[in-house]
């Protein structure tokens, strides 16, 4: 089958998988129900939504000897995802569908020292199906096995590409058949770098493709 490039972009980030933020938190969903906040870790991991008590309200540093003094506003924490009120006040503007912002309250070791400021779980809940793997030279198969595909580390830009159909619906969501990346629409990117908080996610552009019939 033959693809043309359109004249559009969406956009993915790696930062699923950035060990820089990675933050040692502990949720009390573990506590509440373990096997309720595991499973909605591992629905979220590809995008499947699941009920807002199966995530923490409250996250706490998970060891006494870790001092953390900042956070930034997008981080994971207990297997979860956490945003920046500022964050989520971007978000709110666009369409999640079953994306779940949900309050979080964060907290030093102490359980009683609360970090400032206002901090959300992003709840991934949706996905789309349009990953084109062989208009995308640059990726490789992570599950031989499997239609499964991931990116590069780095040198991403227009590496992955979409078929058209991905500029409808939703402007956050996962690829069905690409492993640890979300994707952002257009609008929503130009959006986060109005506030500037596009620093941690560090994005790259996709190629949206078309077949030629």
């Amino acid at each position: 089958m033959s693809y043309r490039t359109l004249d559009a972009r969406v956009w993915a980030t790696n930062c699923l998988t950035d060990g820089e933020l990675i933050y040692a938190f502990r949720g009390n969903n573990l506590e509440r129900d373990k096997t309720k906040a595991v499973e909605a870790i591992r629905r979220a991991k590809k995008g499947e939504a699941s009920a807002d008590d199966s995530f923490p309200d409250e996250l706490y540093v998970a060891s006494e000897y870790e001092k953390i003094s900042k956070i930034p506003n997008i981080f994971s924490a207990g297997g979860v995802w956490v945003i920046s009120g500022r964050f989520a006040e971007v978000l709110r503007r666009f369409e999640l569908g079953q994306t779940g912002l949900y309050p979080v309250k964060l907290f030093h070791h102490d359980r009683k020292t609360p970090f400032e400021g206002e901090y959300f779980v992003l709840a991934f809940g949706e996905t789309k199906d349009t990953f084109v793997p062989e208009e995308s030279p640059k990726i490789r198969n992570i599950f031989m096995s499997k239609d499964i595909w991931g990116p590069r580390n780095s040198d991403n830009e227009d590496s992955l590409a979409l078929s058209s159909e991905v500029l409808q619906g939703f402007d956050l969501w996962m690829e069905k058949k690409v492993a640890h990346v979300f994707f952002l629409s257009d609008r929503l990117v130009d959006a986060l770098k109005a506030e500037k908080l596009t620093k941690p996610l560090k994005p790259y552009r996709c190629r949206v493709v078309s077949n030629l019939h």
